[in-house]
C-alpha cells in the first residue's frame, strides 16, 4: 500500500505543474470536481499507506501539499493560483477522512 500512495502521490505532482493547456482551464466545475477526487483518493491512499500514525498528520501534510501546489502554480506561466483549488482540495481532503472513519465504524462493527 505504501506504494500505492507514492504513486499516487507523484501522478497528481506531475498533473498539478503540466502543461495542460486551455482545453482544462475552460471547464471549471471539472477542474473543481478533479481537484476533489483527485484529494479523497490522496487522503485514502495516506491511510492505507500507514505512512501517517494519525489521521490528523494527514489532514496537515495534504493541506500543506496543496498549498504548496498553488503556490509554485502561481510563479509558473501556463498555471494559475486559485483559492477555489485550495477550497476543492480541502473538500477533498475532509470527504476522504470522512471516508476512513466509515469504512474503520463499519470494519470493526460489521
Amino acid at each position: 500500500m505504501k506504494a500505492q500512495f507514492y504513486i499516487l502521490f507523484f501522478i497528481s505532482t506531475f498533473f498539478a505543474f503540466a502543461n495542460l493547456g486551455d482545453s482544462v482551464e475552460s471547464v471549471a466545475l471539472n477542474d473543481k470536481l478533479l481537484h476533489m477526487l483527485g484529494f479523497i483518493f490522496l487522503s485514502i491512499s495516506a491511510y492505507l499507506s500507514q505512512n501517517f500514525t494519525r489521521q490528523r498528520q494527514i489532514f496537515f501534510f495534504l493541506v500543506s501539499y496543496a498549498l504548496i501546489i498553488e503556490i509554485i502554480q502561481f510563479f509558473l506561466p501556463y498555471r494559475n493560483y486559485s483559492n477555489l483549488d485550495l477550497i476543492a482540495d480541502l473538500i477533498g481532503i475532509i470527504s476522504g477522512l470522512i471516508l476512513v472513519k466509515i469504512m474503520n465504524f463499519l470494519v470493526k462493527n460489521y
